[in-house]
């Protein structure tokens, strides 16, 4: 009897030797095959800043792991998002930059009214850069050409945009076609917003305010929207052709009786 026990146990042991055996090489074969990715917890819109909170890791088959996928999260805290980011993805690193939203020295908010023809048809978002151009009430003549636009200001930050209620615009979907190029995808996500502008808030120093308010009071406000994947987080400037229209402005107002 001792002996069938002690063979019984024999066996037993041997059977869990094999099992845990097994599953410790199954463990070993799915970690070759996933990798450690750093996913959102939610759907980021664009404009949102990243904070700690927005962030989970996960392990997910190391062929889904896109070539761009950033996985430090010291390369994703703290920056914005230029493009919604949907909990099933990874963050891509063009779809966040280093945007300032907030006034720094000699910079303040600046809110203006708008619609959304002047928005680009609904599609400025909150850390967009933005090109502000005017539309002459009658041609104007500069190095005796004449012009009918001028840039007036070359990225322009927005802070905000908000509708009539004060709700902030947002992307209600994230990118979720594979198959389309990311412009197409932009397209698409950004014409589905969630509400409709009501008022723009910019950052601005001084020069460039003055520069905006001089625009308006001799034609048409309009804002351009540069593909935000390609945009750089340089200061925003008032160009050189509205400097020297400025100034001509000046000099003939200096001359009048």
């Amino acid at each position: 009897m001792r002996r069938w026990l002690v063979t019984g146990l024999g066996v037993l042991l041997m059977a869990a030797s094999v099992y845990g055996f097994a599953r410790y090489a199954e463990h070993a074969e799915l970690d070759a095959r996933t990798v450690e990715a750093i996913m959102p917890t939610r759907l980021i819109a664009s404009g949102e800043t990243v904070d700690a909170s927005m962030v989970r890791r996960v392990r997910i088959a190391e062929a889904a792991l896109a070539a761009d996928a950033l996985r430090d999260e010291a390369d994703i805290i703290g920056r914005s998002a230029v493009a919604p980011i949907g909990p099933n993805e990874t963050f891509a690193s063009w779809k966040l930059a280093d945007r300032q939203l907030t006034p720094g020295a000699g910079e303040r908010y600046v809110s203006f009214p708008t619609d959304d023809v002047k928005n680009v048809s609904n599609m400025l978002r909150r850390g967009d850069l933005v090109d502000v151009w005017v539309e002459f009430d009658a041609p104007a003549t500069l190095g005796g050409v004449p012009r009918g636009a001028l840039k007036v200001i070359e990225g322009l930050r927005v802070a905000s945009v908000r509708s009539t209620e004060g709700a902030e615009i947002t992307d209600a979907a994230p990118y979720d076609a594979p198959f389309q190029s990311a412009a197409r995808q932009r397209d698409r996500v950004r014409a589905s917003a969630d509400g409709r502008p009501g008022m723009n808030t910019f950052i601005m120093d001084a020069e460039i305010y003055e520069a905006y308010a001089l625009a308006s009071l001799v034609g048409s406000i309009k804002l351009a929207l540069p593909e935000p994947s390609l945009q750089e987080a340089e200061e925003a400037r008032v160009t050189d052709d509205f400097a020297t229209y400025a100034g001509a402005l000046i000099e003939e107002e200096a001359t009048l009786p």
